[in-house]
């Protein structure tokens, strides 16, 4: 019997924070791409919504599809989410040690076409949810940066795998690392548009994460997370 969203213990409306993995072509050699990305599940349909800048937007717009990946280890999301000329070469883009291939069922002539009969996922994920574009709506969306496009995505389910048992609950430290990487790549608008207030308020609220985090953590993948977003922010420092 196939496996059901709700045997890996997803509810329908439930924001679930994932590494997305997708894949683009170069002189046809294979270029995976991971990313941090927001997930709801509606009606049997995975919902996303990446902004236009984003290379998740770019691949999708091309070929459709796209794994879900649930992932235990900080570590990954903050090289997902980081990666990029912020940080030492080596983590200009995700590492390819992570990736390994699935075969991707229910392919369609656009993909016989594009001659994509896999998908790139995480091989440290729990579980994965292989998905192919059903609809896309444009959206706008008002933040403190101003009025941005965005695309929503409604996505077809291809393949759940469960790869392991996960009883996985993060801990303070973990929940309060994955909020600091998201404040963090609003630093990074933030400077790139040279609002200053912004700039002091996100370096206040990560400096004080980080403090908290270092008080009662003692959690390897959370101390490399750490580490990585202070050179990060470094590194935007040199920059603005």
């Amino acid at each position: 019997m196939d496996l059901q969203y709700q045997d890996l213990g997803l509810k329908d409306g439930y924001l679930y924070e994932t590494i997305a993995t997708t894949i683009s072509f170069k002189n046809d050699k294979k270029i995976p791409n991971a990313s941090c990305m927001g997930i709801r599940i509606t009606n049997d349909k995975v919902n996303i919504k990446p902004y236009h800048s984003t290379q998740t937007y770019k691949n999708l717009k091309d070929n459709s599809l796209i794994c879900i990946n649930f992932v235990e280890d900080i570590h990954l999301y903050t090289l997902a989410a980081l990666k990029g000329p912020y940080l030492s070469k080596i983590y200009k883009t995700f590492p390819q040690k992570y990736y390994e291939y699935y075969p991707i069922k229910n392919s369609n002539d656009n993909l016989k076409t594009l001659k994509i009969n896999q998908i790139p996922y995480l091989r440290d994920a729990w579980a994965i949810i292989i998905c192919r574009t059903k609809k896309s709506i444009k959206i706008d969306k008002e933040d403190v940066f101003g009025l941005v496009d965005l695309t929503e995505f409604e996505l077809d389910m291809l393949s759940i795998v469960k790869l392991k048992d996960s009883f996985k609950l993060f801990n303070r430290a973990e929940n309060m690392t994955l909020e600091t990487l998201i404040l963090t790549t609003r630093l990074k608008i933030a400077f790139e548009k040279n609002d200053y207030d912004l700039v002091l308020d996100y370096q206040h609220r990560i400096d004080n994460s980080i403090k908290e985090i270092n008080h009662f953590d003692n959690n390897l993948e959370v101390s490399k997370s750490i580490n990585l977003i202070k050179e990060y922010i470094r590194n935007l420092k040199l920059k603005f």
